[in-house]
């Protein structure tokens, strides 16, 4: 004997018997984003986002209101960007932001900022509506669910972008290395 175990290869590191697992490997991880250290910053926003809707919105409308049209909602005349911007909230502030951070995937972070960065939009816009109703308008203007829901969906869409452009490259799949 040559003085190796009888298990040993040829030649010294040889681990090309294992590239089909390292390659397995490598398509299941790139596709991750680090998420770990924003995970409290997340719960806290889509804490404030669920609170938002609950809260009034305008006068005696609350945001569930807004979204279902119920009667709260048509009295204080509450309009469609307040309904969209409900909906965008839930949809993207609240539940693709919660998916994302459960299955760490780029393409829900991706989703989840652009999600949230129209539903700011929304809400500015939402905001705006209500404070520029004509001085003879016997409804109220904005109230506290739909400033922090706004506040909620901005800073989301901050932390989104940084989840989404500090991702690292991705390196060239096995099909494209020599």
């Amino acid at each position: 004997m040559n003085g190796r175990p009888p298990h040993s290869y040829d030649r010294e590191g040889d681990l090309s018997h294992y590239r089909s697992v390292f390659e397995a490997i490598e398509r299941r991880v790139i596709p991750e984003v680090v998420i770990t250290r924003l995970t409290p910053y997340l719960l806290v926003l889509v804490s404030a986002a669920v609170l938002g809707v609950v809260l009034p919105h305008t006068g005696g409308a609350h945001g569930y209101d807004v979204l279902l049209r119920t009667e709260s909602a048509d009295a204080e005349s509450a309009g469609v960007l307040a309904t969209l911007f409900t909906a965008f909230t839930l949809t993207f502030t609240v539940v693709a932001a919660s998916i994302a951070r459960l299955v760490r995937r780029f393409r829900w972070a991706a989703l989840a900022l652009a999600g949230n960065g129209v539903t700011t939009v929304f809400g500015v816009l939402a905001i705006w509506a209500r404070q520029s109703l004509a001085p003879t308008a016997t409804v109220a203007g904005p109230s506290i669910g739909l400033y922090l829901g706004a506040v909620a969906a901005l800073l989301s869409t901050v932390l989104w972008a940084r989840v989404v452009f500090t991702r690292p490259p991705e390196q060239p799949g096995p099909a494209h290395r020599g």
